[in-house]
């Protein structure tokens, strides 16, 4: 399992670029094969972006076009972007 972890800044309202982002960027993990998981947490005018996906050819797929779509959309630039097989993954038991 592959995850991507990005680290912007941003200087856009928090709520508006929160639902720009879920309309654009949503549809682009769900249709990109290989999706597991995708979440956003904010932090004053940080975003961090946390994705898992089935293999590191999914996951760089997804990098290039949430990339592109975050540059032509938004005006948060990338501080940091990870993307690597996760060493292990604990999963809460329900």
């Amino acid at each position: 399992m592959y995850a991507r972890v990005v680290t912007y800044t941003h200087q856009d309202d928090r709520d508006e670029l929160e639902a720009k982002a879920r309309a654009g960027v949503i549809p682009i993990v769900t249709g990109t094969p290989g999706y597991i998981s995708y979440g956003v947490m904010f932090d004053g005018d940080t975003v961090v972006s946390i994705s898992q996906w089935e293999s590191e050819e999914h996951a760089k797929a997804a990098d290039e076009a949430i990339a592109a779509w975050v540059k032509g959309n938004t005006s948060m630039t990338s501080q940091t972007r990870i993307v690597g097989d996760l060493a292990w993954l604990e999963l809460a038991k329900r």
